[in-house]
C-alpha cells in the first residue's frame, strides 16, 4: 500500500523554520535560500490543506495546528536521526580515540606510528585526536579515550593499564639534582605551576609534602605538550607529572625532580563509550589497543 507522506524536504524546511522562528536561519541550517524554505513550507501547507505558520514582517509564528504538527515532526525526525546514526556507526570502520595531549606526545603517537601497518587490514580505522576536555564520553563524539583517572576500580568501560606517582619538576638550568631541598623549592616557587588537565594536582602535592607556598602560586594552563615542555625547559614553568611522561627529558638531564615526595593519584586508563562498546570496529580496536597500552611502563 502506498504511504500517504508529505515531501521530506518540505518537512525538514518546516521543522527548521519552527525551531528557529525564521526562514533565513532555517535556510542557513539547510544550506538553501530563505525563499526556498518559504516555498517548501507553503507547499507543505498546500499538501496538508492546513495553515502552519503566520508571517508578519520578519517574524514567524506557528498556528495552533503548526505547533501540534511541529512537535510530532520534530520527534519523528529526531528518532530517524538517532536510528540512522546508530546504523552508520554500526557499520563504520572509523574508531575515534581521544588522548590526553601529554601522553599522546610522549608515548602513544610514536607507538601508533611504529605500528601503522598493524591496522591496515584489521577492519578498523583508528582516528587518534589530542583532547583532554572530554569528561562525559558517552555523550561525546569519541568511542574511546585515554585518561589519567583517580579511581582504582576497573569496570567494564574502564581498562586501567598503569599505576603511577606524580612528582614536581623544574628545569635543570635552575637547579641541579644535588642542590639543597630549599633551593629546589625556591626554584619551584619562582616558576608558574603548569597543568594541562587538573589544576588541583598541585594543591594535593603541597598537602602531601606539608609545604605552604610563601605567596599564592601562579598557575599556567597549557594543553600543547611541546609548548608546555618548552616553558619548563626554559625555566619559566614547573610541571607535575608522572616520570614516564618525561623519561626522555630525565635521561637527558634536562629536568630536575623538586622533591621525592609524590602523590599517588591513580593511573592511565583506556575508557570505552557505552554507546560504542558493541560496535565490531570498536571491539577490534580494543583488541589492538589493550596489549599495546599494556606495554606502557614507567621507567
Amino acid at each position: 500500500m502506498k504511504r500517504n507522506l508529505p515531501p521530506l524536504n518540505a518537512l525538514k524546511a518546516f521543522e527548521a523554520t519552527a525551531r528557529h522562528s525564521s526562514f533565513s536561519k532555517a535556510g542557513e541550517e539547510l544550506s538553501v535560500t530563505h525563499t526556498s524554505v518559504a516555498r517548501h513550507v507553503r507547499n507543505l501547507e498546500a499538501w496538508l490543506k492546513a495553515p502552519l505558520v503566520l508571517k508578519s514582517g520578519r517574524n514567524i509564528t506557528l498556528t495552533d495546528l503548526g505547533k501540534a504538527y511541529h512537535a510530532e515532526v520534530e520527534r519523528i525526525l529526531s528518532n530517524l536521526e538517532q536510528v540512522t546514526d546508530r546504523l552508520v556507526a554500526s557499520v563504520s570502520k572509523t574508531v575515534r580515540l581521544s588522548v590526553e595531549p601529554f601522553f599522546a606526545h610522549q608515548w602513544l603517537d610514536q607507538k601508533l606510528a611504529e605500528m601503522s601497518d598493524a591496522t591496515s587490514n584489521a577492519h578498523f580505522e583508528l582516528s587518534a585526536e589530542h583532547s583532554a576536555d572530554v569528561v562525559d564520553l558517552d555523550n561525546s563524539e569519541f568511542d574511546l579515550a585515554v585518561r589519567f583517572v583517580s579511581t582504582p576500580n576497573q569496570t567494564k568501560d574502564m581498562h586501567i593499564f598503569s599505576q603511577e606517582t606524580m612528582y614536581p619538576y623544574v628545569s635543570s638550568s635552575l637547579v641541579a639534582a644535588d642542590d639543597s631541598p630549599q633551593k629546589k623549592l625556591e626554584a619551584l616557587f619562582a616558576s608558574d605551576l603548569m597543568y594541562s588537565y587538573r589544576k588541583e594536582r598541585w594543591a594535593q602535592w603541597f598537602g602531601a609534602a606539608k609545604i605552604t607556598p610563601p605567596s599564592p602560586p601562579k598557575y599556567y594552563w597549557q594543553t600543547d605538550f611541546r609548548l608546555g615542555m618548552l616553558s619548563v625547559l626554559t625555566g619559566k614553568a614547573a610541571m607535575i607529572v608522572t616520570p614516564s611522561i618525561v623519561q626522555e627529558e630525565l635521561k637527558g638531564g634536562l629536568l630536575c625532580k623538586v622533591s621525592e615526595v609524590g602523590i599517588d593519584t591513580g593511573g592511565f586508563a583506556l575508557l570505552v563509550s557505552k554507546r560504542s562498546e558493541n560496535r565490531p570496529a570498536v571491539q577490534k580496536a580494543l583488541a589492538f589497543l589493550k596489549p599495546l597500552l599494556a606495554s606502557y611502563t614507567v621507567k
